[in-house]
């Protein structure tokens, strides 16, 4: 009871001071953003997996070598959650699903077919992007 008497009215003044930050430019601070990328109809031969590729350099800058390998546990949709470092809300990233050779990983077999899929990053755990075959 005792530390309620003094947080309620501390939690009072800071609110009423947060329009005053906002409009003095204050800037918030976060580790990553991240997506659930899902590439659907998968379908793979042995040796052979499906990987998401893009625009950033954590799906690799467009380079299939260094493309994110996505899990099968839902074969034949694969799907991984990806940590972005130096995304920030409002971005869009592009990118989409390759079917790669596991060794060597530069034999791709597959390329997702027409435009690229886009996701726009927000603060949301449960931000979903989804390409297919």
């Amino acid at each position: 009871m005792s530390r309620n008497r003094y947080l309620l009215p501390l939690g009072f003044v800071l609110s009423a001071m947060l329009p005053a930050v906002a409009d003095a430019g204050a800037t918030w601070t976060y580790l990553y953003l991240e997506a659930n990328f899902r590439c659907d109809n998968g379908v793979t031969a042995q040796g052979y997996s499906v990987y998401a590729v893009g625009n950033v350099a954590e799906l690799g800058n467009w380079d299939t070598e260094k493309a994110v390998l996505l899990g099968s546990a839902a074969y034949p949709s694969w799907s991984a959650k990806i940590k972005f470092t130096k995304a920030k809300p409002g971005d869009v990233i592009e990118w989409k699903c390759i079917i790669r050779n596991e060794k060597p990983p530069y034999d791709v077999k597959t390329w997702q077919s027409g435009p690229n899929t886009q996701v726009t990053m927000t603060f949301s755990a449960s931000l979903q992007t989804t390409g297919q075959f």
